[in-house]
């Protein structure tokens, strides 16, 4: 927060969940899954697993716009950052 006070244009990327959600997850995120076909995911049995950790991940994307909006800083989600198809 303190960085965000300071420099603009500063991002944050979220590519799991909050630590003290992902260290106590059974099957915490591991960022070479993401690359994973869906074949492989259901191979691995850990569709499910992923799930969670995929909302797991939108909850630490709200707990760092909570943050920041509570310290009085402003942000813009990157709605162009991924494209659909």
């Amino acid at each position: 927060m303190e960085l965000a006070k300071k420099v603009k244009n500063v991002s944050a990327k979220h590519e799991g969940a909050n630590v003290d959600v992902d260290e106590k997850r059974e099957h915490p995120t591991d960022i070479l899954e993401y690359f994973m076909t869906k074949e492989q995911i259901e191979e691995a049995g850990i569709w499910e697993a992923l799930r969670v950790n995929l909302l797991d991940r939108y909850e630490a994307v709200n707990t760092t716009a909570d943050a920041l909006t509570k310290k009085g800083l402003t942000f813009i989600a990157a709605k162009n950052l991924h494209h659909l198809e």
